[in-house]
């Protein structure tokens, strides 16, 4: 096979992943862009999120899944209602999320009698009508519009992201079987070095400084101590 046909296989079969991930990285790229706007920040996305969040979680609820209810056997069983190819994931991915704002609102007129559902859109519409309420009294009018409309978006874009990483991580769970294991490595290793942009680039958790290697550089205020003694990181104390 010539160099050609190496690229042709190889755009063949990574056009496929790309596709998948698209909109996930959609949603993140559009998250990036309201967290770096002055007139939204991160504080509100977070907020917002919430409530996208919440109306995702209900979604998906309310989604009739192939196969039924899941079980280890119709989840993880080659040749079951969850082995099927890329298309056919891309096809039931498609006419779930679309039909999935219906079956919700059906199901919250006739068949929620624990008021479940109702409580949880109930709270994400009441987060997300503080937030912009809050807005338009802090921008004023023109600057709340447009946040109130990317408020919109972003909640929208969240609860369809749900749903279809609902979707997306029962299948691959099909497809992977065992490499599901090598999976959340790369996960893990992606949300430490963030080289993709799919989290966050804030590390949530640090070691005990008793914990760390000898010798290994220890931030504390304006100061890193290594091995013992402090080194200023800029303009010196006067202590």
């Amino acid at each position: 096979m010539d160099i050609v046909g190496w690229i042709a296989f190889g755009l063949s079969h990574a056009i496929v992943p790309i596709l998948i991930a698209a909109p996930l990285l959609l949603y993140r790229w559009v998250r990036d862009t309201a967290v770096h706007w002055k007139a939204y920040g991160a504080k509100r996305v977070g907020v917002v999120e919430v409530s996208g969040l919440l109306i995702g979680i209900c979604l998906a609820a309310t989604t009739p899944l192939p196969g039924g209810p899941l079980t280890f056997d119709t989840l993880l069983m080659a040749g079951g209602p969850w082995d099927f190819d890329a298309a056919a994931f891309a096809e039931l991915a498609i006419e779930r999320v679309g039909s999935a704002p219906d079956r919700l609102a059906g199901r919250l007129i006739e068949d929620d009698e624990r008021l479940n559902l109702s409580l949880g859109i109930g709270v994400a519409l009441l987060i997300l009508a503080v937030r912009t309420t809050l807005g338009f009294v802090r921008s004023g009018r023109r600057r709340g519009c447009l946040a109130a409309a990317m408020d919109l978006v972003i909640a929208v874009m969240t609860a369809v992201s749900t749903l279809y990483g609902v979707l997306l991580t029962l299948w691959l769970l099909n497809r992977l079987n065992f490499w599901v294991l090598g999976m959340a490595i790369l996960a893990a290793q992606e949300y430490r070095y963030n080289v993709i942009g799919l989290f966050h680039r804030h590390r949530h958790f640090r070691l005990p400084r008793a914990m760390l290697p000898l010798g290994a550089p220890v931030t504390t205020g304006r100061r890193i101590t290594v091995g013992g003694s402090a080194h200023g990181t800029g303009r010196r104390s006067g202590v």
